[in-house]
């Protein structure tokens, strides 16, 4: 079935289209500039493996982003088919999470995939303060290449680190992760490859019959890599444009579909190249400006003759405030001429502030705005009391669910002190690593008196601290345990607020609302998590940390 229009799936398809969706070359790429159709191009293909029986669980369709990953999960329901929500569509990310959560899997990593927050980060970074680990942009770097599983270069193979101070790094980054029972969600991909080469009889390298992945260009080596793997036991599609890579920080380059055929000698290729979107001139536009591009293949997109011609023009302000300001002015006219909807503008801002200025300003003028920066409402210095509140407020909830939370704890130890602490928390660790004591059994017995470790009394103040809170909310329930950790006064409690909103009830404790949500795919199932299966509705989806149901 066509999910337009509710015809049979191959009704009016012609050119390369059809030939994405019947073709079983593997590989396959397609080159697809935007606006072309890609997404439809891919659902129909899938349409048509579900029509000549293809098992719909051994169908994936994965792309990088969450944003895409719900994109593909609406396009894949509108197709009407049956079984199709039984396909995987997901980003790599929320798939390797979810393996990595099996009894089996932990087992063999002994590694717990609770990922870090961008905030938490900061603190593992302080504490991997070596001198020749350089400063804290250095070691963002290092951290960086770590994630991309060392393979800074689309010719370099992911694996290990070569370099002495990166391979000094990488243990040093391993241990205190593995000490805090925690990964890095850059981690997840890499962790992922190396279970999966390292088990070569594992059922999950033959799971899908049929990967198709959408954006290519922004996958880093490691998951290009991952992904042959999982492909192995059949066919690999893969859709993207080598013009619009934009993750070079985390090592993905334009190389990767470029000079696919290279490392994949058998592949069949096909182009989406009829822009179907963009306006004429905005097309030519970019052609002109890609033409620029170093070694790219000698390809244009065309757009269709009825496309609007469009309106392109160039403005400048003096400031910030006056180019958001006028931003502003323009989208307000616009949408009281009833020229636009206002859910029909987006504003692309090349930097954090600038698109909060343009947000905000919006705001100012009545239009309701908001920015995809989901880091935005965890912004704020850990070092000052006054800069993390939304900081410290989850950590508490977190804390409240799980008191164990060694990574929680590590950061509320240190909120507010210039070092956060890290010289002091690093001879907690290195008590807790002799003795086999937990963080939170060695505070307790510190603020018992029970225990003397020398200057770590800033951790014992906080702690004590910690523990008044924990008991004047250990009874707290409901909307009450919402409104006491997140005033709903605080512009950065709005997105605690709404995913409070969806949980059933007004009974919901800590664990509810700081661990998991009931997934809203599979409501009636129960979820295995670590070691078991716990009865209930599958809590696949990680509310906090942003990922998907992995199943």
């Amino acid at each position: 079935m066509d999910y337009e229009t509710g015809n049979r799936w191959d009704q009016g398809l012609a050119g390369p289209v059809r030939r994405i969706a019947e073709l079983d070359h593997t590989p396959m790429r397609v080159m697809a500039g935007p606006g072309t159709g890609k997404t439809f191009a891919l659902m129909q293909r899938v349409a048509r493996l579900l029509r000549d029986g293809t098992t719909a669980s051994r169908i994936m369709v994965c792309t990088f982003t969450r944003t895409a990953a719900r994109d593909l999960e609406g396009a894949l329901r509108r197709l009407g088919v049956d079984g199709v929500d039984q396909v995987r569509a997901s980003t790599l990310h929320a798939f390797c999470f979810g393996l990595l959560g099996r009894a089996e899997v932990l087992e063999a990593t002994e590694r717990v995939p609770r990922p870090l927050l961008n905030f938490e980060e900061r603190f593992l970074l302080v504490d991997l303060n070596r001198d020749d680990f350089g400063g804290i942009r250095a070691r963002k770097h290092r951290l960086q290449a770590s994630n991309a599983a060392w393979a800074r270069h689309q010719s370099e193979m992911p694996g290990w680190p070569i370099d002495p101070i990166d391979k000094s790094f990488h243990r040093e980054l391993v241990d205190w992760l593995r000490f805090h029972k925690a990964m890095l969600i850059g981690e997840l991909v890499p962790e992922t490859l190396r279970y999966l080469r390292d088990n070569p009889a594992s059922p999950h390298r033959v799971t899908f019959e049929h990967v198709l992945v959408d954006e290519y260009q922004d996958l880093n080596k490691a998951e290009q890599v991952l992904l042959d793997i999982l492909s192995q036991a059949g066919n690999l599609t893969v859709i993207g444009d080598e013009d619009q890579s934009i993750y070079s920080f985390k090592y993905a380059h334009p190389e990767g579909i470029a000079k696919f055929k290279e490392s994949h000698p058998s592949t069949h290729d096909e182009q989406l190249d009829k822009c179907r979107r963009c306006p004429r001139r905005v097309v030519e536009m970019a052609n002109v400006l890609i033409a620029n591009n170093v070694g790219r293949a000698a390809r244009s997109c065309h757009p269709l003759s009825d496309n609007p011609e469009g309106e392109v023009q160039v403005l400048q302000w003096p400031t910030i405030k006056g180019e958001a300001q006028g931003l502003a002015e323009i989208i307000r006219t616009r949408i009281m001429n009833g020229e636009v909807e206002p859910g029909k503008v987006l504003v692309l801002a090349p930097r954090r502030y600038l698109g909060y200025a343009a947000r905000d300003a919006l705001k100012d003028l009545g239009i309701n705005a908001h920015s995809f920066f989901a880091e935005e409402a965890l912004d704020g210095d850990p070092k000052q009391f006054d800069k993390s509140n939304s900081q410290q407020a989850l950590t508490l909830l977190m804390l409240l669910g799980n008191p164990e939370d060694r990574v929680a704890l590590r950061c509320w130890c240190g909120f507010g002190s210039p070092s956060l602490q890290s010289s002091a928390w690093a001879r907690l660790r290195e008590y807790c690593k002799t003795s086999g004591d937990t963080p939170r059994t060695a505070l307790e017995r510190l603020a018992h008196g029970d225990l003397t470790i020398g200057r770590i009394g800033p951790l014992v103040q906080r702690f004590q601290k910690l523990q008044t809170r924990l008991a004047e909310l250990g009874s707290v329930r409901g909307e009450a345990l919402v409104d006491t950790l997140f005033p709903g006064d605080a512009n950065w409690t709005s997105f605690v607020r709404s995913l409070a909103s969806t949980i059933q009830g007004d009974e919901f404790d800590a664990q509810a609302l700081s661990e998991t949500r009931a997934c809203r795919d599979h409501p009636n199932e129960n979820y295995e998590r670590g070691s078991g299966t716990r009865q209930g509705p599958c809590l696949g989806s990680t509310s906090l940390f942003g990922l998907r149901c992995p199943r």
